[in-house]
């Protein structure tokens, strides 16, 4: 989570804290299958997913619908084209959403959040004098 948190803009960093994104983010090293909009299905491990919910996965199972199924050794999914991800029965997600969102709470105090709205309300009280 901090090499996460280290790169990732405050647009993304809010995005993932409002959305179930960060029970994504625990299925890093998962196999597990993605639902697209199209209706194409990507059964594949996880290997990335990031604050805008774009998933990168490995080993990947390809399928159209009445198709055989395509491999490929990696792939990234857009967000946006996302229907439905397959959670694993293994991964106890309020446990998941919980320890991300914990995680995420505290890097932003490490790598100075506090800071940045410390500056914020300065340039406030600047502005109304």
């Amino acid at each position: 989570m901090g090499e996460f948190s280290k790169s990732i803009t405050g647009h993304e960093r809010a995005s993932f804290e409002k959305t179930l994104c960060c029970m994504l983010k625990d299925l890093e090293g998962h196999s597990t299958t993605v639902e697209l909009r199209n209706e194409i299905q990507i059964t594949g491990n996880v290997d990335h997913v990031d604050g805008h919910m774009n998933i990168s996965m490995s080993n990947v199972s390809y399928e159209k619908p009445r198709q055989d199924p395509v491999q490929f050794s990696y792939i990234k999914i857009h967000g946006k084209q996302i229907r439905f991800v397959h959670i694993p029965d293994q991964i106890n997600m309020q446990k998941a959403i919980t320890k991300q969102l914990d995680q995420n709470r505290h890097d932003d105090r490490k790598y100075g959040t506090k800071k940045r709205e410390g500056y914020i309300e300065k340039k406030r009280v600047e502005r109304q004098n």
